[in-house]
């Protein structure tokens, strides 16, 4: 059977579809950005968290001189995925090992906190879908209305990166905010074979608790949203930052062969 995330997803699709919002064309065949492994710090117990859309995180940050990410190795349920947000305070990246997720972003940006993209406000964003392929590496810079879903009916390895932008105002863990972020808003894991339920308190915090991390989160997917398209224009099809992904490895390498300079916790 299928889970209700999943058929709601799938509800939603065919209404884009009957409304004409969606187009549905075989998408050009486009050169994806893979990598064969991304490092993990080597941390004993990693801090657990079930976020209010369903993913299942291990969080580790690491700091170092004028470096500061939050990385999150996580288990997405089918059907399961975060609605459509903007980051202010990150740059973040998707690492698929195994693929089965669609991905989705929007090549217009939002720079104000105070304006998100509803009708009313910054104006509602097209966003264009992409469905992964294992080990494929998706950057998402700050500004854009972006999100996923798994796909599959099956349950799916997701890494995800942060790094904190030079604007972010200073948090706790130097890391733009998001794992302080999920710590507000999530659920403690204490036995991974056993999670805890997703409260209703926990999803409306997910919302509301939002701006004070840099982080706008919509209530429902239209709320951002006015289109989908399935076939992203080139300039968003190999959007990257091999600069700072780099950097961000070379940090983790670094903690791991025992360099004090950096901290990972």
């Amino acid at each position: 059977m299928k889970s209700f995330p999943l058929l709601l997803s799938q509800l939603l699709l065919v209404l884009l579809i009957a409304l004409g919002s969606l187009t549905i064309i075989c998408p050009k065949a486009l050169a994806i950005a893979t990598l064969d492994n991304f490092p993990s710090p080597n941390i004993e117990n990693t801090e657990k968290i079930l976020g209010p859309a369903g993913e299942i995180f291990e969080f580790s940050t690491c700091n170092a001189e004028g470096i500061g990410f939050t990385i999150a190795n996580a288990q997405i349920p089918a059907g399961a995925g975060p609605l459509p947000h903007i980051h202010h305070y990150t740059n973040e990246w998707f690492w698929t090992p195994q693929g089965g997720l669609e991905l989705f972003q929007s090549t217009k940006e939002y720079p104000d906190l105070d304006n998100p993209a509803t009708v009313t406000q910054g104006g509602n964003a097209t966003i264009y879908t992409v469905q992964t392929e294992p080990n494929q590496i998706v950057y998402g810079p700050k500004y854009r209305v972006h999100g996923f879903v798994n796909i599959t009916s099956e349950t799916r390895p997701l890494t995800f990166i942060w790094r904190q932008d030079p604007t972010s105002p200073e948090y706790e863990f130097h890391d733009g905010g998001i794992r302080e972020y999920f710590k507000d808003v999530g659920i403690p894991i204490k036995n991974m074979k056993k999670l805890p339920k997703i409260t209703d308190q926990a999803r409306e915090k997910f919302v509301t608790h939002a701006p004070d991390y840099g982080i706008n989160q919509s209530y429902y997917f239209l709320q951002y949203v006015n289109k989908l398209d399935n076939q992203p224009p080139a300039a968003l099809a190999n959007l990257k930052d091999d600069q700072s992904l780099n950097e961000i490895i070379e940090t983790i390498n670094a903690y791991n062969q025992g360099d004090s300079s950096v901290t990972c916790f």
